[in-house]
Order: C-alpha cells, then structure tokens, then sequence
C-alpha cells in the first residue's frame, strides 16, 4: 500500500472513530430535548393566555421607553394597555381558587415521612408527587399571573405619569406677550399669507360647493336646509308657547318635581332643533363629499358650537327661569336671573367662536403669532364677557336700604356674594396670564370656568330630582309604589327608609361622578375615566386583599341577609317551637339568645370572607387589638363575657323575681352587654352583666316558683287565743290558691303586756299569686276578727294604766279642795253660784275617769267665753 493509500486509510479511521463518538455522546444525553420538543401549550389555558399577555406587556414596555412620545401615542398605549389588565385579574381570580384546592389535596396526605421512618407505599408516593406537581404548576402560574399584573399596573402608572408631564409641559408653558411688538410683527408680516390661504382653501371649498349644486347633491342640501329651517322655525315658534303653557300650570299649583320635569323638557326643546339642524347640514355635506380634510374639523366645530351654545342657554334658562319665577330652581332675584343666563349665553358663545376661529387657523396652517393673538385675544374677551356680567348683578338695593331708617329686610333671593367675587378673581386671572405670555393657560382657565359652571348646573338640576323624585316615586300614589305595597308586601314604613337609603346612594354616585367631570379637563380623558369607574366598582389589590365597591356591596348585602335569617330563626323559635316544649321561659330565652349569637357571628364571618378577608387575617387583627380592648373596652368586654355565663349557668332567668341591693322586680330581658328588670312601680332598670355574676343577688324564685305568703296579726290579752288561732286556719284553709300540701301554720309568736302576736304561714303555687292571696286573706281576718271582738269577747279594757288614772284623781281632787278653800274666803255677793261650782267638780271623778282630760276643754271654752 502506498502513502495515498495509507491517508486513506487513516482518514477513514478517523471519521469511523468521530462517528461513533458522536453518537455515543448522543446515546449518553438526557432525553431533556424531547421534553423540550413537547407539544406547545394550549393558547386558551391560562399559562397559554398568560404568555400572550406577557408578550403584550413587553411590546408596550418597549414602546414606552421611546423619549419621543407624545400624548396621543400615550393614549393609544393606555387603550392597548386595559385588556391586558382586565385578562390578568382575571387569571388571578380563576387560578387563586385552584391553588387553594390543590394545596389543601396535597395537605391531606399529610407530612413526607423521614428517612428513618418506614416508606410509604408506591401507590401513595405517585399520588403525592401528582398532587405536588399539579400545586406547583398553579401556583406557578398564580405568581406569574400576579407578578404581570403588578408590571402591568405599574405600566398604566408610567403613562399616567407622562401624561400629566406632557399636560403639564403644554398647559404652563410660557410664550410670547401679546404686549411685545415681535408678536405684532411676526404676525403683520404673515398675515398676507394667512389671507391667501384662507381663500385659497375656504375659497376653493365654496367654489366646490356651488359648481355641486346640480342634479341630486342639489337635491339632498336643499333637503338639508329645509330641514334645518324647519327644527329653528319650530323652535321659535313654539318654545314660546311652550313656556307660556306650562307657566301657567305651575301658578295652579303644580309642585317642584313637575317644575324639575318642566325644566328638563326645555333643555330637550332648547337644545334638540340647533343640534339636529346643524347635525343634518353636515351629514348632507359629508354625503355629497364636500368636507375636505382641512375644512371638516371647522365645519365640525361650528356644528359643536351651535348645539353647546344652545345647550348653555337653554340648561340656564331652566334653572334660573328669568321670566317665570314660580318655576325658578335657584333662589334668586329676578335681576339676578336675568344676568346669570346672559352671562351664560356670552360666554358659551365666546367659547364657541373661538374654538372655530381655532379650526380656521390649523386649517390654513396660521403663524405662531397669529394664533397666540386669536387664542390671547378670545381668552381676554371671555374674561370681558365674565366681569361685565358679574358687574350687572349689582346690589342697588342695598344703598336704599341702608338709607332708611327701618330695620334692614333680606330680599327674596341670593345676591351670589362669594361667587361674584370668585368670578372677578378669575376674569382678572385671565387677563393677567393672557398678557403676561402664559396663553395656553388662560384659554385652559377659560375653558375651565366654564366647565364647572356647567357641571354645577347638572349637579343641581341631578340633586333636586334625586331628592324629590326617589321619594316621590317609592312613597306616593304612583304605580311603583303601590306595587311594591300591594304586590310584594312591603310597608310604608319600609318605602320611607328604602327611599332614605336609595336616595342616600344615587347622591354618593353622584357626587363621586362629579368630582370625576370637574378633573376631566385635567387630563383625565373617558378611557381613564372609565378606568378609574372600573377600579372603584371591581376593586383593587393591597395587601393581596381585593378592596372594591362591589366587594364591599356584596359583603354588606351578605351580613344582611345573615342578620335577617337569624332574627327569622329566632321569631320561629321564640313563636312556634320553644312554646310546644316543655322547657321554662329561662331556658327559652337562652336558647333563642344563643341561637341569635351564633347567627350573628357567621353573618360576620361569611361576610368577611365575601371581602377577601381570611380567618387568619382577622386572628391577627383580633391579637393586635387585644391590647386595646383590655384597656379601652373592658367594662364591654366584661359584661359581654357575663352575659355568655348568664345565658349557660342561668342562675338568673327570664321571669324570675329578683334582689339587686334596694332593686326587686322580673328579669325581662337578658341582653348582650347588660339584663333588663322590671320592677313592681313599672319602671325599668338596666342592670351590667358583670354586676350579676360577681355580685350578690337574691333570687326568689331560683329553685321553685312557690311564694311564701306571712300575716302578722296583733289582738288583746282579753280575745280568745283558740279562736283567733280557728280563724286564722279556717281563712287560710278557704282559700283556694293556699297549698294544702305543706298546710297552712299558725304561730303564736309573742305575749305581750296588752296584746298577742300571731303569724299565719302559708305557701302559693306561684310567687306571682303572693301578693293577691296575701290581700284576700287580709280581707277575710278581718271580717272574722269583728265578729270575734262582737261576739265572742267581753268590752275591751284598755290595761296597764291604773298608776295613771290614781295619779290623775289626785291631781283633780287636789285643784278641788284649793277651789273649796278660795270660795270660802272669798265675798262674791252670789253665793249661790259658787256652791253650785264647787259641788259640779266634787261629783265628776265618780262619774267618769275622762273628767282631768274634759275639765280643761271647759276651762279653755271659759277662757273664750
């Protein structure tokens, strides 16, 4: 073999030896290829769509973070941007539920076990690594979801940023004065050419127009026209007629809600023929092909113009009513009237010329100059426009009346002080920054005021139907009303509260909508605003807590539904199940307490749960609040926990008779934080919880209802002891509300010096009865007790006092025999009379003990006499 042949060979060798390397090392590779080569995820899935959005996301981030954006492409971005998100919660929604479930799969084979414990079986070992592997792919696919929606909001954020620096940038940008004479020449020197494009393009537009009048575009403008003449023809005509009848209606008594329908008929009827008319000539030119590109924004913007100003005359007019006071909305004086709607009027239609003087300089491409003296120009006659007007609502009155010498009489109306005075600021604002350079913010000031004053008038003509209607409509005699009544059953005391309530919420939304339009002319366009309605409705994420309004309608609408199911749960129990028992009132109020407290507590759980909120979460505010609730709401939390011991032990029921200190009386009501008793003068007293449990209570009726009923009875020595002792145990035995089992006792409690003591003991089968028998047997002791002393006794005497009576006749014989002696010695010329005195006294102790007690009665009457 020669040298060619032995390369050859070698090289032969060589590739033999190259190729089975190659495929060696191909044999000894994972099989990790084939798993790469897999089918391709289902675009439908979640991780499927989750991709799609990903890689939208990343389109948008790189068009964001081009330096040369401008607000336009901003807003495209912004549009772009919101299906995104709307797609990424709701793969978070979707998948946050999956993850729960198959981590509490995986949860229910428990732990793995150690190395040194014994190994599970095959069966179970598969089944763990399935439940693991399926845990780990959702909640991949949850933290990837949740990881997008964060860049996707912090991109919305980003744009909103720039925005408001681009709206910035432009609004507070300062330019030339119009005072500076550069302007004034800049402007002179093209102005020739400003000229020549105007007729050049309106000219060459009219031209057009003309040279189209044939044949069917003749046909379909005249059309146009006609129709425009007739809706202004209309509107002339009978607007007028209109306001005249229904003006009249309104002084035969109609109330304000008809004067709010009134007033929203004449902004229909105000408004529709301008806007229609002007609307239709457009249409017809656009059909016939007449609006180039450059002239359509102007003729679009005379078409705006007309109907706007149309629709501030007439929205003032229905408001203020210059003419027709009955019907006025606001409170002011007619003068006062008459100047807001021309204020109105003037300013709409600065606004609205000037706006198409704006489309007529972009549509000839003006100057710089040219337009920053149009725009300065109309911002300065607006704010002319805006303190002429104010300078019309003068207060003439005020001089006369502070001339006279009578007290001072407020006129019907308001004089708009703080407003006027407002308005002045703004105008002179206006001007200020118009001549100072910062053009673009007068006009935006312009333009602004006007705005408010518009949404100021729509949220007061809102307001008023709001408030007259909802009330009108769920509470008067219409057909909503008397349906909800008659047909589903609800009461007119539930209408009135529903009617506070649903007005409550329409004004909220209201007022939350408005604020919305006043920041719109910030920068806020209707995408935003949509946005900012969706996020307020559906929620947003803190905390990994999704917080919306809807959440919290559904959460509230939830517990109420709890609440409602527990009160009806325990209506039932109270009424129909807990009567047919044998159980005692007590245990039945605890029963029905307890069933209340459960209801009320998984209202509150099911409710929180409805937010978003987890057990654990309110565990750890609940921990973190402790501290708190140990100081500030001790007393609470104590007789709460009171209560709970009250209801389980019952030491205290419902009915029983109880002792608190000087307080007796019924337990009525065992509440939550304290227990209510009636007492026996009908008045209740509210006693705490706590109080009950630690303190001393005296409970008449705890073990047995039975009441002990005890008669003292105290009679002479001279009665007899075996009558009395007959009486009392025969009225006791007639009775029929006194237990024979144990009988009634009599005692014989004491032997006094003049009297007896007796006690009569018997029992009642209720306590309540107590106090009635105890009155019925009183009655019937003393029926009996006369008849004793009547009858079956000698006269009473009085014993124990004979050392007094031997006193007393001493005392009268001794005044006798000094009367004696005195008469003796005494010349009267009767002596008749003085035997006659001394023998009357010598008598009186024999015939009565009383004679001591009367004998000063006689010396008093001859004392008088």
């Amino acid at each position: 073999m020669g040298s060619g042949g032995r390369r050859l060979a070698a090289l032969c060798l060589l590739m033999l030896t190259l190729a089975a390397g190659l495929a060696g090392a191909q044999a000894q590779q994972p099989p990790a290829p084939a798993t790469a080569t897999a089918a391709p995820v289902d675009p439908k899935s979640p991780r499927g769509r989750l991709d799609s959005v990903r890689l939208e996301l990343s389109q948008i981030e790189t068009v964001l973070a081009r330096p040369d954006l401008g607000d336009e492409e901003l807003l495209r971005q912004r549009i772009r941007l919101q299906p995104s998100l709307d797609q990424l919660r709701l793969i978070v929604d979707q998948q946050t539920p999956i993850v729960d479930q198959a981590k509490l799969k995986l949860d229910q084979l428990g732990a793995k076990p150690d190395e040194k414990a014994p190994p599970e079986s095959a069966e179970i070992a598969r089944e763990r690594e399935l439940r693991a592997k399926a845990y780990a792919d959702a909640d991949e696919t949850l933290k990837i979801a949740r990881a997008s929606l964060l860049q996707a909001e912090q991109l919305q954020s980003a744009i909103a940023d720039k925005r408001r620096e681009i709206f910035a940038a432009q609004l507070f940008a300062a330019g030339p004065s119009v005072l500076s004479p550069t302007v004034w020449s800049n402007a002179a020197s093209t102005a020739s050419e400003d000229l020549r494009a105007s007729g050049y393009v309106f000219g060459g537009w009219l031209s057009g127009v003309s040279a189209s009048l044939s044949g069917t575009r003749a046909g379909i403008l005249a059309l146009s026209l006609i129709g425009a003449g007739l809706l202004y023809w209309a509107r002339a005509r009978y607007l007028p007629r209109f306001k005249a009848r229904y003006a009249v209606i309104q002084e035969t008594g109609a109330g304000s809600l008809h004067a709010l329908y009134v007033a929203l008929a004449r902004i229909v009827a105000g408004v529709a023929p301008p806007a229609l008319a002007s609307w239709l000539i457009y249409k017809a030119l656009g059909t016939m092909g007449l609006l180039p590109e450059r002239i359509r924004p102007v003729i679009w913007a005379v078409v705006v113009g007309l109907a706007f100003v149309a629709f501030v005359q007439s929205l003032a007019n229905a408001l203020f009513a210059p003419t027709s006071p009955q019907r006025r909305l606001i409170r002011v004086m007619d003068d006062t009237a008459r100047s807001v709607v021309w204020i109105a009027s003037a300013l709409a239609l600065v606004m609205a010329v000037g706006k198409v003087f704006e489309a007529w300089l972009q549509a000839i491409a003006a100057g710089l100059s040219v337009s920053i003296i149009v725009k300065a120009f109309f911002a300065i006659l607006f704010a002319l426009a805006l303190i002429a007007g104010l300078y019309r609502i003068r207060d003439d009155d005020d001089v006369e009346q502070e001339a006279c010498l009578g007290p001072y009489v407020p006129v019907d109306g308001a004089s708009l002080g703080p407003l006027r005075v407002l308005g002045w600021l703004i105008g002179l604002a206006i001007i200020g920054t118009a001549l100072s350079g910062y053009v673009v913010f007068a006009s935006f000031m312009a333009q602004q005021t006007l705005w408010l004053g518009i949404v100021a008038c729509l949220y007061l003509l809102a307001h008023q139907f709001i408030e007259l209607g909802i009330p009108h409509l769920l509470t008067g005699r219409g057909r909503l009303a008397l349906t909800l009544r008659a047909g589903v059953g609800l009461r007119a005391a539930t209408l009135d509260k529903l009617a506070v309530l649903t007005a409550g919420l329409l004004k909220l939304l209201l007022l939350f909508v408005t604020l919305l339009l006043v920041l719109a002319p910030w920068g806020l366009e209707s995408s935003d605003f949509l946005a900012s309605l969706r996020a307020a409705f559906f929620g947003f994420q803190v905390g990994g807590v999704t917080i919306s309004v809807s959440t919290i309608v559904v959460a509230a609408v939830i517990f109420a539904l709890g609440i409602a199911a527990t009160r009806t749960v325990q209506r039932w129990l109270d009424s129909k199940f807990l009567p047919t028992t044998q159980l005692d009132p007590g245990l039945r109020n605890s029963i029905t307490t307890a069933t209340g407290y459960v209801g009320y507590i998984a209202a509150v759980a099911i409710a929180v749960s409805a937010v978003g909120l987890s057990l654990e979460r309110l565990t750890l505010v609940a921990s973190a609040l402790s501290v708190g609730i140990g100081f500030g709401l001790q007393s609470v939390v104590s007789n709460f926990v009171s209560g709970l011991i009250l209801l389980w032990e019952r030491p205290i029921r419902v009915g029983d008779q109880v002792v608190i200190g000087d307080v007796e009386g019924i337990v009525k009501r065992i509440n939550v934080r304290s227990t209510e008793i009636a007492t026996f003068d009908r008045s209740s007293v509210i006693v705490p919880n706590s109080n009950l449990v630690s303190g001393v209570v005296r409970n008449r009726v705890r073990n047995d209802r039975s009441g002990r009923v005890l008669i003292s009875l105290s009679v002479t020595r001279l009665t007899d002891a075996g009558a009395v002792r007959t009486m009392l145990q025969e009225v006791a035995d007639n009775h029929g509300d006194v237990l024979k089992k144990p009988p009634p006792a009599v005692l014989f409690k004491k032997l006094g010096t003049g009297t007896m003591d007796f006690d009569l003991i018997c029992i009642v089968e209720d306590l309540d009865q107590a106090g009635r028998v105890t009155s019925d047997l009183n009655f019937a002791i003393r029926k009996r007790l006369a008849e004793i002393e009547v009858f079956g006794t000698p006269q009473l005497e009085v014993k124990g006092l004979s050392g007094v009576e031997h006193s007393l006749d001493g005392i009268a014989g001794a005044v006798e025999r000094a009367r004696k002696a005195a008469a003796r010695k005494s010349e009267a010329p009767a002596a008749s009379q003085p035997r006659l005195e001394a023998e009357a006294p010598a008598e009186k102790p024999e015939k009565t003990k009383a004679a001591p007690a009367a004998r000063p009665s006689r010396t008093a009457g001859n004392d008088k006499e």
